[in-house]
């Protein structure tokens, strides 16, 4: 690779961090919701680049944002998070983990610094399901040192989880890094994708089952299964058959993420009347907003 060449392509709208104080201002005037993309830097396989779960975030937040301009509902998207609480991937090339204590410091400074700016309604939203725990106790710290803040923590893996059997092809359950996650970056950063170093490893589902499967709090039942070491599971950094990915599933899994996401957030800061479980889409989005940048 030359200097020259970018490594690759940033559809818009920008988070915060890509915008001027006067345009952040300006845009305050019409809306003081801002979305948080909290991501992480860990292992994702030999196939999959350390800031997987950052890109995703982001994504989320900027297609649900897109959704959300066009049901008249304007919203800022929040400068990335690159770290997160990943101590269960250390043993892995690159990963970086923040304790909790540190992690529910940062997200509730970085809010309170935005409310000072003007921002009242937080939606916080994770790239990393680890992140899950401090996200909800960051939450409520900001809505406790603040007179008027308003905060909610958005686990779109519960929504995508009811419906990803329509989605993937593999027959068997796909998690960190298989074949949806790798689907997904393959439609936001293809270039950075190795499919040729993919590796098939999936788990017996009883380890699967206390990982990701239905009954733990992540995907939506009642238990909180604590992960001691990933590397117990897989010595690749990732479950699943990445393979067999595709930019297709890719882009329905985050239709049915942004779907659900824009509906909750129209519904409890705009007050629109929307079913967030409705299979009815949201109107298009606006072309104006697909503004594209070179990183």
């Amino acid at each position: 690779m030359n200097e020259h060449e970018a490594l690759y392509s940033q559809k818009g709208p920008p988070t915060l961090d890509e915008m001027t104080g006067p345009e952040v201002e300006a845009a305050l005037k019409h809306t003081d919701v801002l979305l948080l993309p909290v991501g992480a830097t860990e292992a994702h396989g030999a196939h999959l680049p350390l800031g997987t779960d950052s890109f995703e975030a982001r994504e989320n937040c900027r297609r649900a944002a897109l959704r959300l301009e066009s049901l008249g509902c304007p919203v800022i998207i929040g400068p990335v998070i690159p770290f997160g609480a990943s101590s269960f991937h250390l043993g892995f090339a690159g990963t970086i983990s923040l304790s909790s204590r540190t992690m529910i410091s940062l997200l509730t400074e970085v809010c309170l610094s935005l409310y000072e700016t003007g921002f009242r309604k937080f939606a916080l939203v994770h790239g990393h399901d680890g992140n899950l725990p401090v996200m909800m106790v960051a939450a409520q710290d900001l809505v406790d040192q603040t007179p008027d803040a308003q905060a909610m923590v958005l686990n779109w893996l519960t929504p995508l989880s009811k419906v990803y059997h329509t989605i993937q092809t593999s027959k068997k359950q796909e998690g960190h890094g298989g074949e949806g996650e790798t689907a997904r970056i393959l439609v936001t950063h293809p270039q950075l994708v190795k499919l040729e170093q993919a590796v098939k490893h999936h788990v017996p589902p009883e380890d699967m089952r206390k990982i990701q499967g239905p009954e733990h709090i992540k995907t939506g039942g009642g238990i909180f299964y604590a992960t001691r070491r990933y590397k117990d599971h897989t010595p690749y950094g990732h479950i699943g058959d990445p393979a067999l990915a595709t930019a297709e599933t890719g882009n329905k899994g985050y239709d049915v993420i942004a779907e659900w996401l824009a509906r909750v957030i129209a519904r409890d800061y705009f007050g629109k009347d929307l079913d967030p479980n409705s299979a009815t889409p949201t109107p298009a989005p606006p072309q104006s907003f697909l503004r594209t940048g070179q990183v």
